[in-house]
């Protein structure tokens, strides 16, 4: 019967996969913090916290859209766009929900918090 001997580059492919486990499962117990509001406009990307009850404008390409944050939930409360399709869209509270006004180039999107999982991703 043959012998088959481990070498040394085996021991290090042993390691490195031993790591990428770990840092996995680190990875998935680690909390997100609280929600955050994200809204990336032309000029630049701004984060307020959800938390926090407030009116935000956003200078887009076709003038300034208003975001409102109220009781953890964001949503457009009023744009420059010719058929408001943003405004009209509903609220934003979850991570990984977004809302966008494309005309105007703005878009929000809310980041951190428990991520839930859904009938889409599961």
């Amino acid at each position: 019967m043959k012998k088959i001997y481990a070498k040394w580059m085996d021991f290090v492919l042993l390691l490195i996969f031993a790591g990428a486990v770990a840092a996995a499962a680190l990875s998935l117990g680690k909390k997100e913090g609280s929600p955050q509001l994200v809204i990336t406009t032309p000029e630049g990307e701004y984060i307020y916290p959800l938390d926090t009850d407030g009116e935000y404008k956003a200078a887009g390409r076709a003038g300034t859209s208003i975001i409102t944050v109220k009781d953890g939930k964001a949503c457009f409360s009023d744009s420059p766009c010719p058929n408001k399709t943003c405004v009209q869209s509903g609220p934003v509270f979850r991570n990984g929900e977004w809302a966008a006004c494309l005309p105007n180039d703005v878009f929000i999107r809310i980041e951190g918090g428990d991520a839930e999982t859904d009938a889409v991703a599961y």
